[in-house]
């Protein structure tokens, strides 16, 4: 399968009525650029945990505005996103959805909204996605996602897991 490992990066510092208001956050968004160079550790882990037999790909996108609307063909996409960037996210999700791409969704926003999260994506993980992910790529290449996967109650040890997959 290709698979695409989907970062919704950046961090929204910037509201342009907080500023014409008067209001700004001195050196935050100086940090900011820093924190949202930073790969995604929880996407990278995925993807070194991924067979070798996968074609994956990782992307960060930090504003999907300034994104083509052509996306490359995938046969599955995974996408993590915090709250910041969860519209992006879902719209993102729509655009490979409407090509018929699953998309498996998860990250801190969709393990708090679930539901809300359906809504936009083939899958949604629950919790930590290493402890389910091989079993998502299992029903994925046999074409039977399931709408919901919760790592939530699964043991899972960080140092078990391989080294993430940095060379993407």
């Amino acid at each position: 399968m290709k698979i695409a490992f989907i970062a919704m990066s950046g961090i929204r510092a910037c509201d342009t009525e907080l500023l014409e208001l008067g209001l700004t956050l001195p050196g935050f968004v100086e940090r900011s650029k820093q924190i949202a160079s930073l790969p995604s550790l929880g996407l990278l882990t995925l993807a070194g945990m991924t067979p070798k037999h996968h074609d994956i790909h990782y992307i960060e996108i930090p504003d999907l505005t300034a994104e083509s609307t052509e996306v490359d063909h995938f046969d599955l996409v995974a996408l993590s996103s915090y709250s910041a960037q969860i519209d992006e996210a879902y719209e993102l999700a729509m655009r490979f959805r409407a090509r018929g791409v699953p998309v498996v969704i998860g990250g801190p926003h969709v393990t708090a909204r679930p539901h809300e999260a359906r809504k936009y994506c083939t899958s949604v993980i629950l919790g930590e996605g290493e402890p389910v992910w091989l079993q998502v790529l299992e029903d994925a290449q046999q074409g039977r996602l399931k709408l919901i996967y919760d790592a939530r109650k699964l043991d899972f040890e960080l140092a078990d897991a391989p080294m993430p997959a940095f060379e993407l």
